[in-house]
């Protein structure tokens, strides 16, 4: 259902259908590029020694990253003072996903002409939060850098990840995929692959959301409507559940209210697939193991193509084409919601408890290099 899920196809477009590899071979160094240009600009940060931020579960431990962004305005960070994974993830610098930036990088310019973007509205704002919702969008931030990380090759059938790999995307996400099986088996299988549809990345989020000790006191949902699956926080009430879907290529946690149109009619009739119950979290995923044997198999294979036409039996770019060439097996969804929202934690007098606002559009940046950076990055 979901190898394949389906775009929104503008009107009257199917006369500008684009030969396959020549929408590649125009759209591959400027959206290469863009994505270069991200990691180059990378905020460089400092690191606050730990604090207690107060909460009805008890005292969250955080660390509060402090940057200047790309338009000179201090910002704040907030960042869990233990991290899930150890290792995988910087502490020195970040990467600014605000629709503003982006678009100065033109990391937004990538499109296809038969299938249409779907944006959040990106209107600056404010949201008065609690201490929990704080922590619950910390741990929803740090859950989609370790996605990132861990699948850098992004979406197979996310446009501007399509480009920005010259189409190898398509073929990591299709190693990755898995016709149904729990989420576990899912995100053992991204790693591997290094990419994944929706279907991959919200088992992966799903995974670790599930398995972290700081989520304890929260349920869990991975949800699905409409061909397409992402992960649910809840909260104390339904304006506090944030939703969490790593699977769009500028991902950034966001309260539901401030998600895409797709999700919130998703959640309005939405089918839970797995959930964690609070009060619970799961065992870990082995990450070592599926990281040794995507290590196997990159020794096995020195490239992508090699490694599909080993597995899969089929010419991988005749692979790449035929997923281009429909339409509605693409997608153009470059954020996850409102990158623009700033908030602010006060306790229940209103007391605020954080001086200025936090902001969760900044993405960590991985130690492992990935296919737009070197290992010197």
């Amino acid at each position: 259902m979901f190898s394949r899920m389906r775009g929104w196809v503008a009107e009257a477009a199917s006369s500008k259908i684009l030969e396959p590899r020549a929408w590649i071979d125009a759209n591959f160094p400027h959206a290469r590029a863009a994505r270069i240009s991200l990691l180059d600009t990378a905020a460089a940060v400092t690191r606050s020694s730990e604090f207690t931020l107060p909460a009805r579960q008890g005292g969250h431990q955080f660390h509060m990253y402090l940057a200047a962004d790309a338009s000179g305005t201090n910002t704040i960070i907030l960042a869990p003072g233990q991290e899930l994974i150890p290792g995988l993830l910087r502490s020195d610098k970040m990467i600014e996903l605000s629709s503003s930036h982006l678009g100065q990088l033109n990391a937004l310019a990538t499109k296809h002409p038969i299938v249409k973007t779907q944006m959040p509205d990106t209107k600056p704002c404010l949201r008065v939060i609690t201490p929990e919702v704080a922590a619950n969008l910390a741990a929803a931030r740090e859950a989609i850098d370790l996605v990132k990380a861990l699948l850098p090759y992004g979406a197979g059938n996310q446009i501007k990840d399509i480009a920005a790999t010259e189409g190898e995307s398509v073929l990591h996400s299709s190693l990755a995929f898995r016709i149904g099986g729990r989420p576990e088996f899912r995100a053992f299988a991204a790693i591997r692959a290094q990419g994944g549809y929706c279907d991959a990345q919200a088992g992966l989020t799903y995974q670790l959301l599930s398995q972290n000790p700081a989520l304890r006191d929260c349920r869990v949902d991975m949800v699905s409507g409409g061909d397409h699956v992402f992960v649910v926080i809840r909260g104390q009430t339904p304006e506090q559940d944030i939703v969490v879907d790593a699977w769009a290529p500028f991902a950034s946690p966001t309260l539901t209210q401030d998600a895409l149109p797709m999700h919130r009619a998703i959640l309005r009739g939405a089918e839970l697939d797995y959930t964690k119950p609070a009060g619970t979290v799961l065992p870990a995923l082995n990450i070592g193991e599926a990281l040794r044997q995507q290590a196997i198999d990159r020794s096995n294979y020195p490239s992508i193509r090699e490694n599909f036409v080993a597995e899969k039996y089929r010419d991988p770019d005749s692979d790449i084409a035929d997923q281009l060439a429909t339409p509605v097996d693409q997608w153009d969804v470059p954020f996850s919601g409102n990158p623009n929202v700033r908030y602010e934690v006060s306790d229940e007098s209103g007391r605020r408890l954080i001086a200025g606002p936090l902001r969760f559009d900044m993405q960590r940046i991985p130690f492992s290099p990935g296919p737009y950076q070197t290992q010197d990055a």
